[in-house]
């Protein structure tokens, strides 16, 4: 009787002695995971994204934005502020910089990333080089630089498809033309505008293989006389419809289609201003709509692991806008099938 009371007791004590080890293997009262502040363990992971500008600090994105020109331009600057500020309405503190020159970008990216931004949009391929070498002291932050070919882990290039623009300009400008001549005015000559040029004349020879087509560059987007004067002397030699892509000067060939008659194209919004009579409809190259789906992409995680970010027709950048005046119907009938063709990848434009 002794040894079963013996037995029983130490079997009891051998029991008691496991639930305690059991009990101090357990996660503590109020400890992570446990009922004591209700959170599951899945709640506190870290975020999957990680990388050069994702915030793990739970603040929202500060973003911003180095302009060449002015955002008064009602162009490509003037666009590129409207992305930033849609970028805003999207929860991000934002912030930008205007008419800053190559030479200062490296001082405007300092003051960015002391003041702890965490992604820097730079409007133009001219910042290219001064943005790779910045990137290297900032491997915390995001860069990405407008019509650029910088593709590292934290700098990539936007390419917004000039060229398309460029096509749709002279597809319309030959359908509207009755001279069979149309012009096209450029302003600072570097490979965007220059592809555009060339998209110009592809887009008049899709219409109307006969088309003559006149392209010129300013050599300055500023230089509103010297866009002026050239689209008049297209004029001079017949061309009887203007396009443009030439940022603040294309206000110039506006401003000569008013005053010889003619129509014009202007590359952005409001520039019917300075023509009420000729401005026909803008042929956009909306960059805001880019700005907004790259930051959009970046947030979830969609990015391309490499290689360009390409922006045109297809994500609704390129397009014509509401016409400002009346035309024949079956002009705007084509040229609206003509760009439903472009966005669909129907159309494939050869510059070679």
């Amino acid at each position: 009787m002794r040894k079963n009371l013996s037995k029983l007791l130490s079997l009891c004590l051998m029991v008691i002695l496991m639930l305690l080890a059991v009990a101090a293997c357990g996660p503590a009262e109020g400890s992570e995971g446990s009922e004591g502040n209700g959170t599951d363990a899945t709640d506190t992971a870290a975020p999957t994204q990680t990388g050069p500008g994702v915030r793990t600090d739970g603040k929202a994105d500060q973003v911003g934005l180095i302009l060449e020109g002015a955002i008064s331009d009602m162009s490509w600057n003037s666009d590129a502020h409207r992305g930033l500020e849609k970028i805003g309405a999207l929860g991000a503190e934002i912030n930008y910089t205007e008419n800053t020159g190559v030479s200062e970008a490296p001082d405007a990216i300092r003051a960015f990333a002391e003041s702890g931004y965490n992604i820097i949009f730079l409007s133009s391929s001219s910042f290219q080089d001064v943005t790779k070498e910045s990137a290297k002291l900032y491997p915390e932050i995001m860069f990405f630089v407008i019509n650029a070919t910088a593709d590292e882990e934290n700098v990539r290039s936007v390419q917004v498809q000039d060229f398309e623009q460029g096509f749709l300009m002279g597809a319309l400008s030959a359908l509207l033309s009755e001279t069979n001549t149309v012009g096209f005015v450029g302003g600072f000559q570097f490979e965007p505008m220059i592809k555009g040029g060339q998209a110009f004349t592809v887009g008049a020879e899709y219409v109307n293989p006969d088309c003559k087509t006149i392209v010129e560059f300013t050599g300055d987007n500023n230089d509103v006389r010297g866009a002026k004067e050239l689209a008049k002397a297209m004029v001079q030699q017949g061309a009887d419809c203007l396009g443009t892509m030439a940022g603040p000067a294309a206000l110039g060939v506006v401003e000569a289609s008013e005053e010889e008659g003619v129509f014009s194209l202007p590359p952005g919004q409001n520039m019917n201003s300075v023509g009420p009579t000729s401005a026909v409809a803008p042929v956009m190259k909306d960059t805001s709509i880019a700005y907004e789906a790259v930051y959009k992409m970046f947030k979830a995680g969609e990015l391309p692991e490499s290689g360009f970010i390409i922006m045109g027709a297809s994500k609704g950048v390129v397009y014509i806008g509401d016409f400002y005046i009346d035309i024949d119907p079956e002009v705007e009938r084509q040229i609206k099938e003509i760009e439903a063709s472009l966005a669909a990848g129907d159309i494939v434009i050869d510059l070679e």
